[in-house]
């Protein structure tokens, strides 16, 4: 397991060092745009990847070297490879095998009578949908996505709709798991406490809609490490180690508010902030000897996120029932 978790965390190290030389910015899980897919996706079922495999994949489609054999494969098909030169991206598999008695080469069992099993790692390599061309004319594999285009002025509006949104998500979240929010005019922190309190500074303190929103999220995220039982069996002994488990939590908060952000369409109005490049440096550094650390964090990050959504399903669910219940009356 340790060999493929390094191989993966080189990986995202790489990302990092990529998007530094360029002068971009990295992000964990990358922003929504509009007609594109909003994630990474498999070609062939349409269905999103996910944990870890949303941080080694960029948003968009992609196909194994077998599938694209499989699609030319099919009755008067285009014939398709993939390009020359193009770079396969790793995908990481997760499951459990059962642990084998070694003298009778029978599955051991714990005191319940249960299969005892041990967790493995796979990767696997996967290919962008704009590296598949027709073998003929060089034409793309067509995305499954209707692509559409904006104006400035849609998107202001896109902003608007999004903030309201997620502000009803926010109330919502809040007074279903009993958190005490206070909304600090010119305040200069942002946290989560774990007698149930989020504090953050006004609205009007942020230099964009989706950096105000990204630290909501993130302090979201924190609080559902009470329901999801991250902060229950934490004893800490001493000041190396409180560090160590702050570190941890907050790598969990940093990717499950862009999970969100992502999953509910918020459009990034940001600019690149100005400690943009110690936040690249300090996380490379706290990742580098620490390889198992990125793929416990965004599955926690994943279960996280999953917590916060359900809530907009049910908020939206309420919503549109006090809807109908208005127009019986």
């Amino acid at each position: 397991m340790a060999n493929v978790a390094q191989i993966i965390t080189e990986n995202i190290l790489n990302k990092m060092k990529e998007a530094e030389e360029q002068g971009k910015t990295f992000r964990w899980v990358k922003p929504f745009a509009l007609g594109a897919p909003d994630k990474a996706y498999s070609y062939n079922t349409m269905e999103a990847y996910r944990g870890i495999n949303r941080i080694l994949l960029d948003n968009n489609e992609y196909l194994t070297f077998n599938m694209v054999k499989a699609l030319n494969e099919k009755k008067d098909a285009p014939q398709y490879q993939i390009r020359k030169g193009a770079r396969g991206n790793i995908v990481c598999y997760y499951n459990t095998t059962p642990v084998l008695d070694e003298e009778t080469g029978e599955p051991k069992l714990d005191k319940d009578g249960n299969e005892i099993k041990k967790g493995f790692l796979k990767y696997y390599h996967v290919y962008s949908r704009e590296d598949v061309v027709q073998r003929d004319n060089g034409e793309n594999l067509p995305s499954k996505f209707h692509f559409e285009h904006f104006t400035h002025e849609e998107a202001t509006e896109q902003t608007r709709l999004a903030l309201d949104r997620f502000n009803r998500l926010f109330n919502y979240y809040c007074k279903k798991y009993g958190i005490e929010v206070q909304i600090v005019k010119d305040g200069t922190q942002a946290y989560f406490s774990h007698d149930m309190k989020i504090r953050v500074p006004d609205i009007h303190n942020f230099t964009s809609v989706y950096e105000y929103i990204t630290t909501l999220a993130h302090e979201m995220v924190h609080s559902t490490g009470v329901a999801l039982g991250r902060f229950n069996d934490k004893t800490v002994v001493d000041l190396e180690t409180a560090h160590k488990e702050y570190s941890k939590e907050e790598l969990v908060a940093e990717i499950g508010s862009q999970i969100v952000c992502a999953e509910m369409c918020i459009p990034d109005d940001s600019d690149t902030p100005e400690n943009y490049l110690g936040y690249i440096q300090g996380w490379a550094s706290y990742l580098k000897d620490k390889p198992n650390e990125i793929i416990s964090a965004s599955t926690k990050a994943e279960k996280a996120s999953d917590l916060i959504l359900e809530c907009v399903r049910e908020m939206e669910l309420e919503e549109q029932k006090n809807k109908e219940s208005e127009e019986i009356r």
